[in-house]
């Protein structure tokens, strides 16, 4: 059986989109084009730690040619600017992966005043056009709270935002947020804004795979948390066991709630 979420893996999926005769596009040029390719997959990655995996992965898809789309933390364990600028070299998006309404507890005010700091620190390493929200489930808020019709996105000369910016009835979303693209209970804030209209559901990478090979679904967004994918047998273990350990959490805090 082959093991999931390894860079093997990965770049099995990279093939067979490519296979398929899928254009692989980042966030921003979604965003951008007047005209989208009628077949397309669009490759998000939130870099919550171990910023060294996205740079691996980012260079594995720079090797067919691929452009996708990071989005940094600004905490100190993933705010690495030589690395930060690598990735964007080799052809990616580098985007803010803001907290700011965590870290702000709720207040809006303070949340802007954060959120203006930290994308400055951001656009000082990179270009930086579009911005995508932490999700972290031990907090009550949600980071997209922060967005309303008296500050958006436009004050901050962005493009958009990877949830809310984007028509999910049109693009199918698919996340590894739980350690499976399935749909469920483990992704507690990681979901679509607004309409979709999602038909399909898979379990492993394995799965995804065969469904892009089959060009079913004409359009998709992946999310990947490079933290989650591993080189060694080591690393496989220690993601598979935090993995693990942090969806029973999310299970218990299901229940409580």
């Amino acid at each position: 059986m082959t093991r999931d979420f390894t860079y093997e893996i990965y770049e099995e999926l990279l093939q067979a989109g490519m296979d398929a005769g899928y254009e692989h596009i980042p966030v921003r040029e979604y965003l951008d084009r007047k005209e989208l390719p009628n077949q397309f997959i669009i490759h998000r990655h939130d870099v919550d730690r171990k910023p060294e995996n996205a740079l691996e992965m980012a260079r594995l898809e720079a090797k067919y040619d691929i452009s996708t789309t990071y989005y940094f933390r600004t905490i100190d364990k993933t705010y690495k600017p030589d690395l930060i600028r690598e990735i964007e070299e080799l052809g990616h998006e580098i985007g803010y992966h803001y907290e700011d309404m965590d870290r702000a507890d709720g207040n809006l005010e303070q949340a802007h005043e954060s959120f203006a700091d930290e994308l400055e620190r951001v656009r000082q390493l990179a270009r930086v056009e579009t911005v995508c929200m932490h999700g972290n489930p031990l907090t009550s808020h949600d980071n997209r709270d922060m967005w309303d019709y008296s500050q958006g996105f436009d004050d901050y000369d962005l493009r958009g935002e990877a949830y809310l910016s984007m028509d999910f009835v049109d693009v199918t979303y698919f996340s590894d947020t739980g350690r499976t693209w399935e749909d469920g209970d483990l992704k507690i804030k990681d979901h679509p804004v607004g309409e979709s209209q999602k038909q399909v559901q898979v379990g492993g990478t394995s799965e995804l795979i065969e469904l892009v090979s089959k060009g079913e679904v004409p359009r998709l967004c992946l999310l990947s948390h490079p933290n989650r994918w591993a080189a060694t047998n080591v690393e496989y273990v220690a993601e598979l066991a935090k993995d693990t350990t942090t969806n029973i959490g999310k299970i218990a805090l299901t229940l409580i709630r």
